[in-house]
């Protein structure tokens, strides 16, 4: 059973891990998207003030990242 935050989209799975920056009140964006047994971690500069934001955040960022819209962020060899 996936994690809570999970989500599946186009058959991958999007798993937001995001945590707070300690002393800033800020969460960052940082997510593992896997496909079958394979998984693969990204993170990017942006943070966020909530939680529940940052989480919206990873799964808005996996999806572009599945979608091919993120440069340098490729997901071919896990297919």
């Amino acid at each position: 059973m996936p994690p809570v935050n999970s989500l599946t989209y186009r058959g991958w799975t999007i798993t937001p891990r995001t945590f707070q920056i300690r002393g800033s009140r800020q969460w960052t964006l940082d997510l593992v998207i896997a496909y079958r047994t394979k998984q693969r971690a990204f993170s990017g500069p942006k943070t966020f003030q909530t939680e529940q934001a940052a989480i919206r955040g990873c799964h808005a960022f996996g999806r572009r990242i599945i979608d091919g819209r993120v440069p340098y962020c490729s997901l071919e060899d896990l297919r």
